[in-house]
């Protein structure tokens, strides 16, 4: 059950640091995380009981593995303590990450060297019932770094993330911290082997399948915030696409690019959705500008009866009041549908009118937020009689 979860954990991470892989330009932090994953991925994957077998079988070099394993801990571990190190805020940050640096090449140097010096042997080992191999001066080294590494990252994490406001960057460094945690457990437990007590045997596979998981849910974090902006950008394009399209149809001159379907939009976007989305908001932004002329003294007050009697029926239904902002949206909607019922029926606009409902927002979530709810509320509002439209014999009968 160990190996099995152990092997889960190093699939989930090597997907994060493959899924992270086209993003790694984008800051120094993220290229020290997922240079801190990949290390890890490859550590891990090297420790796999599998993977040695099969190195063992086909190559014959369990020693080779084993030392390629063991500096590719240490490398995660050092990319690691870059990450933390930037995490912190202090002057003399520049010469203590070229020291840190300094100290990574002369750990994996003496890492080798110790290696070198033992005498030839196949792969290396915390054994209980005789010397470690190669020494025991090695895996000290080794345990020491990652104790290191871990308790750092741990204490980072918790500090800076008690103190951060940003939800996602907060449960990205939970997360870290908690695998860095699972990682220092694992290596206690290589400590405890080493001066001779076993109880950690059980515990280490499922320690680094939690380290694996927990570091691939970190690496997730951006791409999992992006994802989930991507979607809700998509969901409110396609609630304020009705408005959008009536708005259009009578105000063509505000198209930015030519007119398309909805099902062509979604299957051949010509954008990333986030300026599909702003575009659409420019366009009914124009619309209702040019919509501003049709509008009267009496429509605007017709629509703030119906916003008012909607507001009655809110607190009556559900006991929960109408805000402003709700207010102004269904203002807004019935005005929209008046005056685009106007603009239809061919009537003359007014030069001097009153200002058409004001967008009650004042940032683009907002401002989208408020067209999504007056797209809802066009849907069903009622088209009022505009005074422009002319009157025919059998409308006054």
């Amino acid at each position: 059950m160990g190996n099995g979860a152990q092997a889960v954990g190093n699939v989930c991470m090597w997907a994060a640091v493959l899924l992270r892989l086209p993003h790694i330009l984008e800051s120094r932090r993220q290229r020290e995380l997922w240079l801190a994953g990949f290390a890890a991925a490859a550590a891990t994957t090297l420790d796999l009981d599998g993977v040695r077998d099969v190195v063992d079988r086909t190559f014959g070099g369990l020693h080779s593995v084993d030392l390629v394993r063991n500096v590719c801990g240490l490398v995660s571990s050092f990319a690691l303590l870059e990450v933390v190190h930037s995490l912190t805020a202090d002057a003399r940050r520049r010469a203590r990450l070229r020291w840190l640096r300094g100290t990574a090449c002369c750990v994996v140097a003496g890492v080798v060297v110790l290696d070198m010096m033992h005498r030839p042997h196949g792969g290396q080992l915390i054994l209980e019932d005789s010397s470690p191999t190669p020494s025991t001066a090695y895996w000290l080294l080794i345990i020491a770094t990652h104790m290191t590494a871990n308790v750092l990252c741990v204490m980072v994490c918790l500090s800076r993330g008690r103190q951060c406001t940003n939800g996602f960057l907060k449960t990205a460094l939970f997360l870290l911290g908690s695998g860095a945690a699972m990682a220092g457990l694992y290596w206690l437990g290589a400590l405890s082997q080493l001066l001779g007590h076993a109880w950690s045997v059980p515990v280490q596979p499922f320690a680094l399948a939690l380290h694996g998981l927990l570091v691939a849910a970190a690496l997730s974090v951006p791409s999992i915030h992006t994802a989930r902006r991507a979607l809700t950008d998509l969901r409110d394009w396609w609630l304020i696409w009705p408005l959008w399209r009536d708005l259009v149809e009578v105000c063509p001159q505000v198209l930015l690019s030519p007119r398309r379907s909805r099902l062509q939009e979604i299957l051949c976007p010509q954008g990333p959705g986030r300026l599909l989305l702003y575009r659409k908001l420019m366009e009914i932004r124009d619309a209702i500008l040019l919509l501003d002329k049709y509008v009267t003294p009496e429509l605007h007050a017709s629509a703030q009866a119906f916003a008012d009697r909607s507001g009655r029926r809110t607190r009556g239904s559900a006991a929960v009041s109408s805000s402003a902002k709700d207010h102004s949206a269904a203002v807004l909607a019935v005005v929209l549908k008046g005056a685009r019922a106007a603009c239809l029926a061919a009537a003359c606009p007014r030069r001097s009118t009153i200002p058409i409902a004001r967008i009650g927002a004042d940032t683009l979530p907002d401002e989208t937020a408020f067209l999504v709810e007056v797209s809802r509320i066009y849907r069903t509002a009622p088209t009022p009689v505009h005074p422009h439209t002319p009157v025919t014999e059998e409308t006054a009968q």
